[in-house]
């Protein structure tokens, strides 16, 4: 629903990600990675504002719980040339979750 409701424009990224943030640091890293993994597949092609730091969170998260497996649509940007944030947080993710 966040994926959603991020890619259509109805809610701000910038403005979800310190809420999720402050979750993951209070020790609620599995209902974050829970709601993250269900996003990023809707994000990942629409790429909003703020992707790169959705996907730090996602990192940081998936690395707490040990979460392994793939994310619909990681791997094409992970896979792309060049060196722009948003490629990098997408392999950081991907060689995490690829364990």
């Amino acid at each position: 629903m966040i994926g959603d409701l991020c890619a259509d424009g109805t809610l701000k990224l910038s403005r979800v990600l310190p809420g999720l943030a402050g979750a993951q640091r209070a020790g609620a890293g599995c209902a974050v990675w829970q709601v993250l993994a269900a996003a990023l597949p809707v994000l990942l092609p629409e790429v909003p504002r703020g992707l790169p730091d959705l996907l730090e969170l996602a990192t940081v998260a998936a690395a707490q719980v040990g979460a392994r497996g793939n994310v619909p649509g990681l791997a094409q940007v992970a896979g792309r040339a060049g060196g722009s944030r948003l490629v990098r947080e997408a392999r950081r993710l991907r060689t995490v979750l690829e364990g």
